[in-house]
């Protein structure tokens, strides 16, 4: 989209702001743009209200400094109503739904249902692939939102800075092996000032006019341009199984054959020989790394399971460039959001789970990967299938992008009864529970709170949080064990116990907990009672179930009755899900 058009939102929105706070002051503002003698700075000011416009100027990221901007102010200021002017040269504009996020879907249907005008004038139309929006009917329904809200809505609207633009301008080669080798990444190629121009000219080259550049750039044959296409650009490792796949890299087919084959260049063969070699070289220092942290672990940890055999653990890098060993793995992270509160600016919190992205993204100004709690904002999260757990050393590891910002850290059995465990801050986001908790204790609720320490993006900017050493927990359901009120096992818990038992026997050695709950229904020391013997009744069948490798295990079996529900016991479903049985597996 032109910058005209971008100029021109700007103008309808500081229209609106002055409407919805002072319509009759609004009536009388005005918009002066003095340009310096040297024409080479211009200021804006603002008659009425400059602070509240000013934050609009910011928001928008227009640059006030910038001659064409002014240019077009002047231009639209010149020639009557600035909205009136905006809304001609808006018209109608349509912006494809993959290219937002489910952050901005979301929030433009809140605002839709909040203000139906906005979809009942024409003016917003959601359809199945697209976001349809006529400027010329926002006009009266947009003066209703009020500062927020309209920031809210800024996100899907078709300015320079959205992804439709973007998509727009987009460099054809861009995401390859060409972007990577000229614009440079810091894991196999540096840019050059060269390589950063023709960059740049092959994106506004006709496709033959961009191979013939690069053919010529890179000494190889035009058609072998399509088959560098074809290569994906090398990011930073983030983990050392990728690491290991890296050591042979093998590329899509089509550029494999090529390089069996007798026409193609010799000069193609060599570029691809060299970047093999980079990256094999970048995975074997990786690995290096990466068997230094896990040496920390186990020297911290003697006996820990997979200690010989490690196909669960995995290690993984952060922002700082630190090496962080996870004996489980991927099962290692956070699973669930429960509750958000986004205090000052919070935004993105599912990009809090599951393993980090850091590594493979630009973070200036946010991204949906990663979670910014915000301003005193509060972040609680679930691990599903794992817990945490005390181990020799550090216990949990906070992701967090760039500086560490200081952030109270809070541990809960059941999402209710919290420990405060401390406050992380400084250079490391290494969490050790040890004198806040009891040995095998277990916890699978994390709450952050931000404290209010402001960087480039407002709170802790947190990519991902894993428990260090962790347990397994593995939930069932108890209707598919056991009849309403029995505790004798059904033929068919045998099947469901069965799937089980790879998971377990990953582990290896360790601690099996199996762990009875019920609903409230009826007698309190009844359901205690009755939770107890199906905990029994399981393990007896889990011991059959793993055979020779019983004794690899220390075993325990806990009634917990109605004590702790995983939610409220006030409807029929809610019910069924707390009665049932979890199998905790802490590896020793």
């Amino acid at each position: 989209m032109k910058k005209t058009t971008y100029i021109a939102i700007l103008f309808i929105l500081i229209c609106f702001f002055a409407c919805k706070s002072d319509k009759d002051k609004a009536a009388n503002q005005t918009i002066d743009v003095i340009a310096s003698d040297n024409n080479k700075k211009e200021d804006i000011k603002i008659s009425n209200d400059g602070e509240q416009v000013q934050k609009m100027l910011d928001l928008l990221g227009v640059d006030t400094n910038d001659a064409k901007n002014v240019e077009t102010l002047n231009a639209l200021l010149g020639n009557g109503d600035a909205s009136e002017i905006a809304y001609q040269i808006l018209g109608k504009h349509s912006v494809e739904k993959n290219t937002l996020t489910q952050s901005n879907l979301n929030t433009l249907e809140k605002m839709l249902q909040q203000y139906p005008e906005l979809e009942s004038s024409g003016g917003f139309v959601v359809n199945e692939a697209t976001v349809d929006i006529d400027f010329s009917k926002l006009a009266e329904q947009l003066k209703e939102l009020d500062k927020e809200e309209l920031s809210q809505l800024l996100a899907v609207l078709p300015t320079s800075g959205s992804n439709a633009g973007k998509e727009k301008n987009k460099n054809p080669f861009e995401g390859t092996f060409i972007e990577e080798s000229l614009v440079g990444t810091s894991f196999t190629y540096y840019a050059t000032s060269k390589g950063r121009s023709l960059y740049e000219k092959i994106k506004h080259a006709t496709p033959e006019e961009a191979e013939q550049m690069l053919a010529k750039h890179y000494g190889v044959k035009p058609e072998e341009i399509k088959l560098l296409k074809r290569i994906e650009k090398q990011t930073k490792i983030k983990h050392e199984k990728q690491a290991k796949k890296l050591l042979n890299p093998i590329y899509k087919n089509a550029v494999e054959e090529a390089l069996n084959n007798p026409s193609t260049s010799n000069q193609f063969k060599s570029l691809i020989k060299k970047r093999k070699t980079k990256q094999e070289l970048k995975a074997k220092q990786f690995i290096r790394y990466s068997a230094r942290a896990r040496e920390a672990f186990y020297k911290l940890n003697p006996g820990w399971h997979a200690e010989k055999n490690d196909e669960v653990g995995n290690t993984y890098v952060d922002s700082r460039n630190q090496y962080i060993y996870l004996p489980l793995g991927k099962l290692s992270f956070a699973d669930e959001v429960v509750e958000f509160d986004p205090g000052n600016g919070g935004l993105h919190p599912k990009g809090s789970l599951g393993e980090p992205n850091m590594p493979n993204i630009d973070f200036t100004g946010g991204d949906p990967k990663v979670c910014n709690i915000g301003l005193e904002g509060v972040l609680t999260l679930q691990f599903t299938n794992n817990a945490i757990t005390d181990v020799n050393g550090p216990d949990l590891y906070v992701f967090e992008m760039g500086k560490i910002e200081p952030t109270i850290l809070e541990l809960s059995k059941d999402g209710s009864q919290w420990i405060k465990v401390g406050k992380i801050e400084g250079g490391t986001a290494m969490v050790d529970i040890a004198d806040f908790v009891n040995k095998g204790e277990t916890f699978t609720y994390v709450r952050l709170t931000d404290l209010n320490t402001k960087s480039g993006v407002p709170g802790a900017d947190v990519d991902a949080i894993a428990a260090i050493g962790g347990a397994i927990r593995l939930n069932l359901d108890a209707a598919v064990l056991f009849e309403f009120g029995k505790y004798e096992l059904k033929p068919e818990a045998e099947a469901a116990l069965t799937e089980l038992i790879p998971k377990i026997e990953e582990i290896g050695k360790g601690t099996i907990v199996v762990e009875g709950h019920t609903d409230n229904v009826g007698n309190n020391a009844a359901n205690k009672t009755l939770s107890q013997k199906r905990a029994e009744s399981v393990q007896q069948l889990l011991k059959t179930l793993i055979k020779d490798k019983v004794n690899n295990f220390k075993w325990e079996s806990k009634g917990y009755g109605e004590s702790q529900p995983v939610v409220p016991n006030d409807t029929d479903e809610n019910r069924q899900k707390n009665r049932r049985v979890e199998i905790l597996v802490l590896p020793s």
